[in-house]
């Protein structure tokens, strides 16, 4: 990957500090905020950082092997893209350019609900074929099933439903900032309802009300209405295992929600080993929520799971470069990945697998 015309870009945080100059203020902070105090923001990359490395000596990293199945697909990477909605808000062709840069990638990419571009545009104008959709169980359950049906429809590969969030969370900086959507942004699988709460836009998206009411049963009602593979997304307590596993889900993702949520909620990362060992082998299990290095992958698979989402870095490098920025944001975590591998003395993903509990420490 090419980063010489980009020389001030050299790793993932630097697209962040770029994004904060392109972006408005009300913008960048509704992309970077969380939810309160952030402490769960902070605790992603805290935790992160606290797991230290105790590499190998002297074993043969003269070829690297970081392929991985995620989401159902081969992967060059053990990366994906995270659903993150109304991309449009950084750049003009938002959702359509993301999926773009996936498929030039080769990584998987959950393309949300909340899109500002038609789940069907998305594919189509994408050329991208192996899209997973994201939704929540909406209060209103006729349009949840009609989303599934739209994405099978589309051509989409897979479901990945939200659980985790029964009501809105509460982001200070957005109220703070009195954001609302511009006219020419909207979720636009979606009608506007003309109403404004600043906390988040959701309230704006006709039909978007989030049912607190939704249990255990509703997720066996969406996967009765669906052929594809249902992913829950958002899972953190391993009581919550048993049952999700009960309903044959193709897989778990850990996330808190990119902290946006409930704050002072655990670390992704602090949470995955407990998930990881519920799970015991049955499902594939991946993780959202802080991952800014090569080191954070390898410190994830080192822990159990078999890939990582990314969610802001995605934002960050659109809104910077558009899609070739979010290629070259791939680019840059693989070149870290193959890095952190080496100096680690592993040569592929499956003795990280196998070994990683002897390589980490904290």
């Amino acid at each position: 990957m090419d980063h010489q015309m980009a020389p001030q870009v050299v790793n993932i945080d630097d697209y962040r500090t770029l994004a904060r100059a392109a972006l408005t203020r009300s913008t960048f902070d509704y992309v970077d905020g969380g939810a309160g105090d952030e402490i769960t923001c902070r605790a992603n990359r805290h935790d992160l950082n606290r797991i230290r490395l105790r590499p190998w000596c002297l074993r043969d990293v003269g070829r690297i092997d970081m392929r991985a199945r995620l989401l159902g697909q081969d992967s060059p990477l053990p990366v994906g893209f995270s659903p993150t909605g109304l991309q449009r808000l950084v750049h003009a062709d938002g959702e359509v350019a993301t999926a773009r840069a996936a498929g030039a990638a080769g990584v998987p990419m959950v393309v949300s609900s909340m899109s500002s571009v038609a789940l069907e545009d998305v594919a189509h104008r994408s050329g991208n074929r192996r899209l997973w959709f994201q939704t929540y169980v909406f209060k209103d359950r006729a349009l949840t099933a009609d989303l599934v049906r739209r994405a099978e429809a589309a051509g989409y590969t897979g479901i990945v439903v939200t659980v985790g969030c029964p009501v809105v969370g509460r982001r200070e900086k957005n109220i703070r900032n009195r954001f609302v959507l511009p006219d020419d942004v909207t979720a636009a699988n979606f009608g506007r309802t003309g109403t404004t709460v600043h906390n988040n836009p959701i309230h704006s998206v006709a039909g978007a009300e989030l049912d607190p009411a939704a249990t255990w049963p509703d997720i066996a009602w969406l996967r009765d209405r669906t052929d594809l593979p249902i992913v829950l997304k958002g899972v953190l307590n391993p009581l919550d295992v048993p049952p999700a596993l009960d309903l044959e889900v193709a897989g778990l993702i850990v996330s808190n929600h990119g902290g946006r949520q409930l704050d002072t909620t655990e670390s992704a990362i602090g949470a995955l080993p407990d998930i990881v060992a519920a799970v015991a082998g049955r499902v594939p299990v991946l993780v959202d929520g802080g991952f800014r290095r090569g080191t954070d992958i390898v410190k994830a698979i080192a822990l159990g799971a078999e890939g990582v989402l990314l969610g802001r870095p995605v934002l960050w490098a659109l809104a910077v470069g558009g899609f070739q920025g979010v290629v070259d944001a791939v680019g840059l975590l693989a070149e870290e990945l193959r890095t952190a591998l080496q100096l680690l003395g592993c040569s592929s993903l499956a003795e990280l697998r196998t070994d990683g509990a002897s390589l980490i420490s904290g």
